[in-house]
């Protein structure tokens, strides 16, 4: 389709001609009504004066009695003069059936004819309005028959100078077309500086480039997974995507809603009190676990709303765990590699120095220890995500000289719907914390003991090792967010472990002696909703 216009017309100019327009137009308007309402009624007012004066003059019984009399002009001028003089109208003319002038402001031309428009209707006794330009200028004259009786016996006609009215008009005239010059020109620099006040306040964008911008937003919200909720000063809904919908599972068309009747529990309304943002918080908003960030909207120093973006925590999690298991396995292989490569240059020596009996005997105890926890792992434990984390610690545990024995009657069945990744996060957090602890105490004696258990759709989880201990004053702390009694970046993997316990509806007991013994037992029903959504 061809546009009229090459490119759009930029809103500057539309603001400015639409300013303009507005100003002249308004400015006709109220011309036009002043004109209606004042100037006319002006001339209309003075019109009915005239008439009233001659239907006064003719209604007295001086004029009524005189006309017909040759001698009666002089009583009738005399009259006539002393009403003009009073009244202040430029004449006052008195003619009889034949047309004959008994009064005139000349008194010369008493006696003569009157000659004008408006006799001939007068005479048949119609009252009559003329306007016409004379030799003093705009005049108004209004004709009124003298009636004796029911007969008609003359006319009286009164002149008014309508000049001052016509200069009203007049000048009212040149002070509309002042205004309207004024108007149009008041109208350009208004709707100039308007427009720029606007381009401005829009960030110098044209409508075309807001509405494709915000098509371009909608685009953007509706393609991320991140849920999205915005939310104004009054802490209504202004922007929800779908996204946003699914996770909190709600419905459409929330926009204007209060966030406190669709979300009663989402902090945004205290980040937009606040003006604080927030990054990283996990929180549970009605069934379903969120890790958001939230932060305030500022305007000109005052906060005019706020937005949160979130994800479910199983996705994060999910993410994080596969992230772990790869490392973990990758650490398993460099600690097994490095193990095995010691191994063989002891063997690679032995056979060289020709003490093959020892040689041999090396190889058998190294495969016999090796088959052994393989043995063990692959009988009693199922769960391949599990029997490879605990490959992993027993060699990371080997080559830190720590003795990390398997309990031989544990075993481990299908975690249902609990799911690998949950329980590789506990049993991977309490080991490490387990093996930090025997590092930490500085005993020649490193040992660790783990079992795992399945029993009636509840997984049992015990770790304990022959560390620090742990002392009174901080068994309640160990689970706090950050706080950790090592060295470094810790205080946050019992965190997890407590987390993980608490969304599945688990137990955690700590029994434990300072400076002698640690251990913990964790209990996981199978049967979790969440851990079902977490790995569906």
């Amino acid at each position: 389709m061809t546009r009229f216009f090459p490119h759009p017309i930029p809103l500057q100019y539309k603001v400015s001609i639409l300013g303009t327009l507005l100003v002249v137009a308004s400015l006709l308007i109220s011309g036009f009504l002043v004109w209606q309402t004042i100037i006319v009624p002006l001339e209309e007012q003075a019109v009915e004066q005239a008439m009233v004066i001659a239907k006064l003059f003719a209604s007295l019984p001086e004029v009524r009695n005189n006309i017909n009399d040759p001698g009666g002009s002089g009583a009738i001028q005399l009259l006539a003069e002393e009403y003009r003089e009073e009244t202040g109208v430029l004449s006052i003319t008195v003619v009889d059936m034949e047309g004959i002038r008994y009064s005139h402001v000349l008194p010369e031309r008493i006696g003569e004819l009157f000659e004008g428009e408006g006799l001939e209707e007068v005479l048949k006794g119609e009252n009559v309005i003329s306007r016409f330009f004379g030799s003093l200028g705009y005049q108004i004259r209004t004709f009124t028959p003298i009636m004796h009786g029911i007969t008609q016996i003359g006319a009286v006609g009164v002149s008014l100078l309508a000049n001052d009215i016509h200069r009203i008009q007049q000048a009212f005239l040149k002070k509309l077309i002042f205004a309207l010059i004024l108007g149009l020109l008041l109208g350009i620099v208004g709707g100039s500086v308007l427009a720029k006040n606007i381009k401005k306040s829009i960030a110098g964008l044209e409508p075309h480039e807001i509405f494709r911008i915000s098509k371009e937003r909608e685009g953007i919200l509706e393609s991320v997974r991140e849920g999205i909720i915005a939310i104004d000063d009054m802490g209504r809904i202004t922007l929800i995507n779908h996204s946003a919908r699914a996770i909190l599972k709600l419905k459409p068309n929330l926009k204007g809603c209060l966030l406190r009747e669709i979300v009663p529990n989402m902090q945004l309304l205290h980040v937009l009190q606040t003006g604080k943002a927030v990054f990283d918080l996990e929180q549970k908003v009605g069934d379903v676990q969120i890790l958001t960030n939230q932060v305030p909207i500022e305007v000109k120093g005052a906060y005019v709303g706020a937005i949160a973006s979130f994800r479910e925590m199983t996705e994060v999690t999910l993410m994080a765990e596969e992230l772990t298991e790869v490392k973990r396995y990758v650490e398993a292989l460099r600690v097994y590699n490095h193990e095995f490569l010691n191994k063989l240059h002891t063997i690679a020596g032995l056979i060289h120095l020709g003490k093959s009996d020892q040689a041999l005997k090396a190889i058998s105890e190294s495969t016999e220890t090796l088959q052994g926890v393989m043995s063990l792992i692959t009988k009693r434990i199922k769960n391949p995500s599990v029997g490879g984390l605990l490959l992993g610690k027993i060699g990371q545990c080997r080559e830190l000289g720590i003795r990390l024995e398997i309990d031989p009657t544990s075993y481990l069945g299908s975690v249902g719907n609990l799911g690998s990744n949950a329980l590789v996060t506990v049993l991977g957090n309490l080991l490490e914390n387990a093996i930090s602890s025997v590092i930490q105490s500085g005993k020649e004696e490193r040992y660790i003991r783990c079992a795992l258990f399945d029993q009636s759709g509840t997984i049992l989880v015990s770790v304990r090792d022959e560390g620090c201990g742990i002392s009174p004053e901080i068994m309640e702390k160990i689970f706090q967010k950050g706080f950790s009694t090592k060295q470094g970046n810790g205080g946050y993997g019992l965190f997890k472990v407590q987390q993980i316990v608490s969304l599945h509806g688990g137990e955690v007991e700590v029994h434990s002696q300072k400076g002698e013994y640690a251990e913990f037992f964790v209990t996981l029903p199978t049967t979790s909703d969440w851990g079902e959504k977490g790995n569906g």
